[in-house]
């Protein structure tokens, strides 16, 4: 990794560290912060200096950043770091042209989502990466299935600059018939499936973790309480699972028998990133995937109707069973 992917990540360390008026920090408390962080993404296993830590200090309050910490701030006689004000965010980095090219192909891409909460966020943060590469005349060349009238899209930026800064919040949530409560959660991972973002967080006081539909967060405010990091890596936390729900339970393999019209579907596009080919006739195939059962995988399944049967497990067999049967029992009357 070139040094200066190394550089930036330190800073971008630095500005959320800086940002944060619920946490102290001391210089040993941003080196330990610039250290993890430098194991996790960069895979490195030296941690990162004292003496470097100061020099990016020092080199990030000169121009082009001129940063302006609060010199008063202190816990008895050793110093501390953060902004004079902390609504205040280091500018993003000029790239190379490689790079460029790069952020300019998305910018395309994401100019269907104008009028969205997530493309205000994102063209703001593109355009002061590029100085306002995004060309107001230009066309769209790529089309979305999206839901402009979707509730809780104006929650999004919030709630990404409450994860991106580690700021513990207070949220009022309503449940599907149910009646609203007010949870305390450290929010950790915004997550889409369906055409609905959720919220993935931990209640404080337990150990496991939950997700919040955005449309069914009423409301939430920030609150001064010490934040807890995740213990897991959220890029692979959803690797056993379709959806958003996590069962506590093992992943085991499903084994579905497919009709050929729908196999050449679901070949190339398959149900999980496990799937494979078990037994494949003239008219059938059958296919396994390895992922815990949940909510999501049952109505994918019932989704495409009498093309799939769920041959294994029995217990799922038995679920999907029930459910038909409902459905049957329903329609006949």
């Amino acid at each position: 990794m070139p040094v200066d992917k190394q550089v930036l990540l330190r800073y971008q360390v630095l500005n959320d560290c800086f940002r944060n008026p619920y946490r102290e920090y001391d210089i040993d408390d941003l080196v330990d912060a610039c250290s993890e962080a430098m194991r996790r993404k960069l895979d490195m296993t030296a941690g990162v200096s004292k003496r470097t830590v100061q020099n990016d200090i020092a080199n990030l309050q000169l121009p082009p950043y001129s940063i302006r910490l609060d010199e008063t701030f202190c816990r008895g006689k050793k110093r501390l770091y953060r902004y004079t004000d902390t609504n205040y965010s280091l500018p993003m980095y000029r790239m190379n042209d490689g790079e460029r090219h790069k952020i300019q192909d998305a910018i395309y891409v994401l100019k269907d989502f104008e009028g969205e909460p997530l493309y205000d966020w994102a063209r703001t943060v593109l355009m002061q990466v590029e100085g306002g590469l995004l060309n107001e005349t230009t066309k769209s060349v790529v089309s979305f299935q999206t839901n402009p009238d979707l509730k809780g899209l104006n929650l999004f930026n919030e709630l990404l600059q409450a994860i991106l800064s580690k700021r513990v919040l207070k949220i009022t949530y309503a449940p599907f018939g149910k009646e609203s409560y007010q949870e305390r959660i450290y929010p950790y991972h915004l997550k889409q499936y369906n055409d609905r973002w959720y919220l993935i967080a931990q209640a404080v006081g337990y150990e496991t973790f939950a997700h919040y539909a955005l449309d069914r967060i009423e409301s939430f405010e920030e609150i001064q309480m010490k934040y807890k990091e995740a213990d897991v890596d959220f890029e692979e936390y959803f690797d056993d699972v379709i959806g958003v729900t996590v069962p506590a339970d093992e992943p085991e393999d499903i084994i579905i028998k497919v009709v050929k019209k729908r196999y050449n579907y679901i070949k190339t596009k398959p149900l999980h990133m496990s799937q494979r080919v078990v037994e494949e006739g003239d008219d059938y195939a059958v296919i396994s995937i390895n992922v815990k059962v949940n909510n999501e995988l049952e109505a994918q399944l019932l989704s495409f109707g009498s093309d799939v049967e769920v041959l294994k497990p029995a217990s799922f067999r038995t679920r999907i069973s029930e459910k038909i049967q409902l459905m049957n029992h329903k329609y006949n009357n």
